[in-house]
């Protein structure tokens, strides 16, 4: 029998979820603040009461975005490797992220292979994350409410725990993740054309923010 009560509810969770997630990605292009960093904390852990969650990697995706005084900007994703969440009343409990930043990719509308190959090439030596000392960054969750997770940030062995805002919702047995921050590359390592750290770059400088998108979807164990 059609219910229609419950037909409603199930509509407006997809409302609610679809509107996080377009929220999401038009931060990418309005810009987040940039998250505050401090001194690493112990990761939490999930506990008996808790739904766990494996992130399927071929449905979460990360993506960046960089950009200099002058406007000029360029964007990417990242692949997501492996991970898990744990859930209670509404509200993200536990859990881990694996970045592959040897999938890395750049997005830039109208780039030319050649010159796409030349950035990806420049984006993994060290003056960036050089990938093949570090071919990984993660990120843990330290708390969480219901919108709001602090978490460990590790990009190039450095960690440190930031809060960010993040939305979740859960259907049919499958949670859905986003959350849209920037943070001060340079607290990380990643000084390159830094005007904190080099003078008189003029247009080669590069703004200390890079914007993340993060989209993990996960599936009840």
């Amino acid at each position: 029998m059609y219910n229609r009560k419950t037909n409603k509810k199930t509509t407006m969770k997809k409302v609610l979820l679809l509107t996080g997630i377009a929220a999401l990605f038009m931060a990418c292009g309005s810009g987040a603040s940039t998250a505050d960093a401090g001194d690493a904390k112990e990761a939490a852990t999930a506990t008996e009461s808790n739904t766990e969650y494996a992130v399927n990697q071929t449905e979460s995706m990360l993506s960046w975005k960089g950009t200099k005084p002058s406007g000029d900007s360029h964007s990417g994703t990242v692949a997501i490797k492996e991970g898990k969440l744990a859930m209670a009343d509404g509200a993200l409990t536990a859990g881990n992220f694996v970045i592959d930043l040897t999938k890395m990719n750049v997005t830039d509308e109208g780039i030319d292979e050649e010159s796409k190959a030349k950035l990806l090439g420049h984006l993994t030596t060290g003056d960036f994350f050089e990938v093949e000392k570090y071919p990984t960054a993660s990120f843990e969750i330290i708390s969480a409410t219901t919108d709001s997770l602090t978490g460990n940030l590790t990009i190039k062995e450095v960690t440190k725990s930031i809060t960010v805002p993040y939305f979740a919702q859960t259907d049919a047995g499958k949670l859905t993740a986003t959350a849209s921050f920037a943070i001060d590359r340079t607290l990380w390592g990643v000084t390159y054309n830094s005007g904190n750290f080099f003078k008189n770059l003029g247009d080669y400088l590069i703004n200390d923010a890079i914007q993340f998108n993060v989209k993990l979807v996960a599936e009840a164990k």
